[in-house]
C-alpha cells in the first residue's frame, strides 16, 4: 500500500474523532465560534513550526495560503461542524464524508483537466447512490 494512503487514512482516524468530540461534548454550541476556537488552538500548536522550518514562500503562494486558510479552517470547517450537530447519527455523518472523493474528481476535472476513466465514473455513481441510499433512511 502507498504511504501516502496510509497518512490519508491515520488523518481520517483523527477527523472521525473530531466528529465524535463536536457530537458528543458541542452538540449546540455555535460552528462558527467552535472553528475560531479549534483553530486558535491549532494556531498555537502550530506556531514554533514557524520558527523551526523557517520555510520561504512567494507572494502568491502566501495569497493561496490565504484561501486554503480559508476554505479548509473556515468555510469547510464551520459547515462541517454545523453538519456534525444536526446530522442523524455518526455514521450518516461519515458517510456523508465519502462525498469528498466525487467532489475531488469533479473539481480536478473541471480546475485541471485530469482525465475521467470508467473506473472513476463507476465509482462516482456507486458512492452518489451509497450516499443517497444511506441518507433516505
Amino acid at each position: 500500500m502507498n504511504i501516502g494512503l496510509i497518512y490519508i487514512v491515520v488523518s481520517e482516524f483523527f477527523w472521525a474523532g473530531e466528529l465524535l468530540l463536536v457530537r458528543k461534548f458541542f452538540p449546540n454550541a455555535n460552528p462558527i465560534f467552535m472553528t475560531a476556537m479549534t483553530s486558535l488552538a491549532a494556531s498555537v500548536i502550530y506556531l514554533p513550526t514557524i520558527f523551526i522550518y523557517k520555510q520561504k514562500f512567494s507572494i502568491f503562494e502566501w495569497f493561496i495560503i490565504g484561501i486554503l486558510g480559508l476554505f479548509s479552517f473556515g468555510i469547510a470547517q464551520i459547515f462541517y461542524i454545523k453538519g456534525i450537530q444536526l446530522g442523524p447519527s455518526a455514521f450518516s455523518i461519515a458517510i456523508a464524508t465519502l462525498t469528498l472523493p466525487f467532489l475531488s474528481v469533479l473539481m480536478s476535472l473541471i480546475f485541471f483537466k485530469e482525465p475521467i476513466t470508467l473506473k472513476i465514473i463507476i465509482g462516482s455513481i456507486l458512492m452518489i447512490v451509497g450516499f443517497l441510499f444511506i441518507s433516505s433512511t
